[in-house]
């Protein structure tokens, strides 16, 4: 006796445990690191603000020590009891006003160097600055001035690049929508397919009980779903025409349908069924499937079709319509559509005919309808989002809203340059479109839906912040004597030349933004990415010239006293500038920033205390973002109403049985004996890492690996065809010249076994099994003969697994499946498991040959192999670029890096939303991220901007003040911040409050109605989250962080 792992005489792996392979031990991809259930990031993060607070703690403490000594000394002093002594020679020369000159003559050669590069630094930003606000001054100057040459020129170019419209394509196929061209997942499904023939439209309907937790088949149900499975053989389409299922199914032996479901257990007929005894037979076919073969030759596995191993208990039974695809081949394509929508109509009825039964179904173009009927019905609420924000900014533009219909209160309204700015917008769109257009960029739904509404959202913001510089500008004219007082032209020019610089800033960032997003390789995000690209950038240059004139229009028309719906009609007593002016310089909210709100958050007590907030809430995200969830659930793409919606429920309620997958072997001369074992598993001599033994190991491992199965292998089951124990399989004729096949129902008398007298004889070593010629003789054969009466002919099963010519086998796969996957998670994982398994059999056997792993999902989870590690690279990309184009633009180092740390912690705390708020994270989300760092710059670097202005204003003051108050550098310094953050803030906080904020708030608000809820979610609520705390960082921490920290 020899044990069945013995080195020369062992079993198969299948057979014997102890020979299969022992694999390599691995973590589960979702598993991470924990203690006490808490992420240890979660952790890490909760510890260091923990040391944080407690070392801000000490030193308060410290400091309120030191007060309160300084204090005593001070009393005692003024009691007497201290006698002040005379400062040293030494200490008066400190105090000195010639000590600065002192210093710096004492100074290393290392802080003289820092000394000239800073006064190098200081002399580009004055230059950079002045060129700026000059070049924009010109442009303005020429807009103003020109305006007929301006608007032919915008027009023109425009028009031009709109032109393009005519060639925009649509791209409406999920596959090309979400997956790049090159990616090697698609690479491998054309691969496939052109092997092994298209995947196919799948039809399923699951149904259940109203009452989920009754089982579903009792003999009523068993006996009106025969008869209602029966009309699927023939449906009749809206035309009235009939469509046959027998021309479109998928047939394995060419003669009958491929129906999955547990009728076909008695051949789809009621008569084969008894009464008395139904439930039993039921049971008998699940537990042995091959003993109830159904017509097409195949055993149906219980876990196929129902929702339970045991029939009687299980809650729903699944019913699955197996159709060929022939995409290039319309005619056959448009009957099987034809077919599907006739399905859609009948499974409907069900919902009627039975009510106490509970019907899913979903067909092949389902996805495709209900994802066009969502953009379809999402049209209204975007217009209502775009009408909303074109009346906000109409009537905030004119600084107030009119309370009466005194037509003098329609002179100060703008609703003509609101509807002039939209205009253009909307010429920014159709530009962009055509561009990209012209360069063969498709078009999505989503793009033409969101695009529009987010270049509205970013582009009047410029708006308000022009037309409230332009009042400031005018105000400042007006306390000037008569003489001296700008003209219109010369004011609008001053106003771009002071506001210009700011949303220039604010377009570059933003502008490249999108461009990093457009590397995303997703087709629908990148194309997204370039179109808005296009528009953000069109956009800005028709506001700085064609918006220009435009504005010295309107604002001639109001000083000329003419209403705005009727710019014809002058009201009695012309409105002059100065009452234009003065009625307009000041809107509300800037009152109530300068009066009220910057005393409050500027004063030291309230710095604390918010500072302290905004860091426990920085903290509180951080240590929320292990938790953030990845995949782009199906059921979020489709309107909410949609009952595919209440399908995919069921899918991840009921079904029983996990995707296929499929491990494709590429040019492997499988006639040759070491290849042969490089698949096999059945066999003594098979390689022990051979895909089979891996495969089987696997699934043993299935709770991690998600295998469900053991692999069906045609190799294993075309040998085990060749055994001459099985008299009803492989046989040659016995009077026949040569070796002459018998058929499969010839009778025994007239056959002998293949193999009856082989030499080498048939063995478990494989040294009489075929190689060469030989293998492919009796192949062709083999993949021929159906499953009955030898249960091992390839046909029904292999007739698809398998890519021959007549000298070899060109491509081949082994089949199983993975477990049911019921969640965005589940598939990810099953993904990266079948990656895994790849990989190691690369490692161990396949080093020479190709091999991937495929199932129809694959190519839609590509992005979840590395979306973290790009989502952490391309926001820290982001991050730097921002930065960089701070530091050049705004020319303040320390005011770009408080707004590059600004920008970070709004998106960090947009991640804890996500967290909160169930948005997961995906190639769709990850844009919008980099999409929000670009926005979160507008609602910042105007402030940012207007720091540095108040800085250049305040420059002389502030070094004459400088210089008489050397002894006391860090309180003065500390209150010139304080002074700067208040101006900038006062300055810009009402445009970012009333122009940015509520602008964006008003179109965001909408979206909620939207039924699209990929609208709903990624857009809805991570642009309401980035506005809420967007606004926040700006118009509370920043300015904060400015009188801190900022430049002096």
């Amino acid at each position: 006796m020899y044990a069945c792992d013995d080195p020369v005489y062992k079993c198969a792996c299948s057979d014997c445990p102890l020979s299969c392979p022992t694999l390599a031990g691995f973590k589960p991809f979702d598993e991470r690191c924990k203690i006490l259930g808490i992420p240890c990031f979660s952790l890490t993060v909760g510890f260091i603000w923990l040391s944080l607070f407690i070392s801000i703690g000490v030193y308060h403490i410290l400091l309120s020590r030191n007060k309160k000594n300084e204090l005593y000394r001070l009393n005692a002093l003024l009691e007497g009891e201290v006698n002040e002594r005379e400062p040293r020679n030494e200490e008066r020369l400190e105090d000195s006003p010639k000590s600065a000159a002192w210093k710096f003559a004492i100074m290393s050669p290392l802080l003289r160097l820092c000394a000239a590069v800073s006064f190098q630094y200081d002399r580009y930003r004055s230059i950079a600055l002045l060129s700026l606000q000059t070049g924009f001054l010109k442009l303005a100057m020429f807009c103003a001035v020109s305006p007929g040459t301006v608007i032919s020129l915008c027009l023109i170019l425009t028009a031009l690049a709109s032109s393009g419209l005519r060639h925009i394509e649509w791209e409406l196929d999920p596959v090309r929508l979400w997956v790049h061209e090159n990616e090697p997942a698609l690479k491998n499904r054309e691969y496939f397919e052109d092997n092994f023939g298209e995947w196919y439209r799948i039809e399923q309907i699951i149904i259940s009980k109203a009452n989920s937790t009754e089982p579903v088949l009792d003999w009523d149900t068993l006996e009106w779903w025969f008869g209602k499975e029966a009309e699927l053989r023939e449906l009749k389409t809206e035309s009235g025409e009939l469509v046959s299922l027998d021309d479109l199914c998928f047939k394995p032996l060419g003669e009958t349908c491929a129906i999955e479901s547990f009728t076909q257990y008695f051949q789809g007929d009621i008569r084969y069924v008894n009464q008395d005894n139904w439930a039993q037979e039921l049971g008998a076919c699940a537990k042995s499937p091959v003993n109830c073969l159904p017509s097409f030759q195949q055993p149906l596995k219980p876990n196929i079709l129902f929702s339970d191993d045991e029939p009687l208990k299980a809650k729903a039974f699944v019913v699955t319509l197996l159709l060929n695809s022939r995409l290039k081949d319309s005619s056959y394509t448009a009957r099987a559509k034809a077919y599907e929508k006739a399905f859609q109509t009948w499974a409907k009825s069900l919902m009627h005919e039975k009510p106490e039964l509970h019907v899913s179904f979903s067909t092949e173009i389902s996805l495709e309808e209900e994802l066009n009927q969502s953009s379809s019905a999402d049209v209204k609420v975007i217009v209502v989002s775009y009408f909303a924000m074109f009346l906000y900014a109409s009537i905030a533009l004119g600084g107030k809203i009119p309370t009466s219909f005194n037509l003098r209160n329609f002179v100060s309204t703008r609703f003509q340059l609101g509807l002039a700015g939209i205009g253009l917008i909307i010429l920014a769109v159709t530009s962009s479109a055509g561009i990209c257009a012209y360069m063969g960029i498709k078009s999505t739904l989503i793009i033409a839906e969101v695009i529009p509404f987010l270049v509205l959202a970013v582009g009047v913001d410029n708006l308000f912040l022009i037309v409230h510089e332009l009042n400031v500008t005018s105000g400042i004219s007006t306390a000037q004597p008569a003489e001296s007082r700008l003209s219109l032209e010369e004011r609008v020019s001053q106003t771009i030349a002071t506001i210009g610089p700011s949303c220039l800033i604010s377009f570059v960032l933003q502008f490249v933004m999108f461009l990093l997003a457009s590397t995303v390789k997703m087709p629908a995000v990148r194309n997204f990415a370039l179109y808005s690209a296009g528009a953000i950038l069109v956009n800005f240059l028709l506001q700085i010239t064609m918006f220009i004139l435009i504005l010295t229009i309107d604002q001639r028309r109001m000083e000329d006293g003419r209403l705005d719906f009727a710019p014809w009609v002058q009201v009695d007593g012309q409105i002059n500038m100065d009452e234009s002016a003065c009625e307009h310089i000041e809107y509300d909210f800037t009152l109530f920033i300068q009066e009220t709100y910057c005393p409050w958050l500027l004063n030291p007590p309230t710095k604390r205390k918010i500072l302290t907030f905004f860091l426990l809430w920085l903290g509180f995200s951080l240590s929320l973002l292990p938790n953030i969830l990845l995949g782009l659930d199906q059921r979020l793409a489709i309107p909410s109403t949609s009952y595919l919606v209440d399908y995919f429920d069921s899918v991840y309620s009921y079904l029983n049985v996990g995707p296929p997958m499929f491990f494709v072997v590429k040019d492997m001369d499988v006639t040759q004996r070491e290849n042969q074992q490089k698949l096999c598993g059945k066999y003594s001599t098979c390689e022990e890492f051979s895909i089979a033994n891996v495969l089987e190991q696997e699934y043993k491992r299935s709770d991690i690996s998600s295998v469900a199965e053991p692999a069906s292998n045609w190799l294993d089951t075309f040998f085990n065809w060749l055994n001459p124990d099985l008299d009803q399989c492989c046989r040659f004729k016995k009077d026949a010249i040569g070796d002459e096949f018998c058929s499969p129902y010839a009778s025994p008398r007239q056959c002998v076994s293949c193999y009856a007298d082989h030499q080498p004889p048939y063995n478990i070593l494989m040294e009489g099994l075929p190689i060469g010629e030989d293998f492919m003789k009796y192949f062709r054969q083999w993949i021929n003969e159906p499953s009955d009466p030898c249960p091992l002919g390839g046909k029904a099963p292999y007739g698809t697994s398998v890519s021959y010519d007549a000298a070899n086998i060109t491509s081949s796969y082994l089949r199983t499946s993975h477990n049911p996957l019921r969640s965005q998670n589940d598939f990810i994982m099953a993904y990266k498991n079948a990656l895994r398994i790849v990989s190691e059999l690369k490692e161990k056997t396949f080093a020479a040959f190709e091999i991937f792993a495929f199932s129809p999902f694959y190519i839609f989870f590509v992005q979840y192999e590395s979306i973290v590690f790009l989502a952490l690279k391309t926001l820290a990309i982001a991050e730097v670029i921002i930065w960089v184009v701070s530091t050049i633009l705004l020319g303040l180092f320390r005011t770009a890096t408080l707004l590059t740390a600004t920008v970070a912690s709004v998106i960090v705390n947009i991640g804890g939303v996500m967290v909160l708020w169930k948005i997961s994270l995906n190639a769709v989300s990850l844009v919008n991220l980099i999409i929000c760092l670009g926005l979160a710059v507008e609602f910042t670097v105007h402030i940012s901007r207007a720091y540095l202005v108040a800085k250049e204003e305040m420059k002389d003051e502030v070094e004459y003040q400088e210089f008489m108050t050397l002894s006391n550098g860090l309180e003065h310094r500390q209150e010139k911040r304080s002074t700067l953050a208040s101006k900038a803030l006062a300055k810009v906080g009402s445009s970012v409050l009333g122009g940015i904020t509520i602008t964006k708030l008003i179109g965001i608000t909408v979206l909620a109605y939207t039924q699209s809820q990929i609208f709903e979610v990624f857009y809805f609520r991570m642009w309401l989250s980035l506005v809420v705390i967007a606004s926040t960082h700006a118009l509370v921490l920043l300015p904060i962080l400015l009188s801190v920290f900022g430049e002096t």
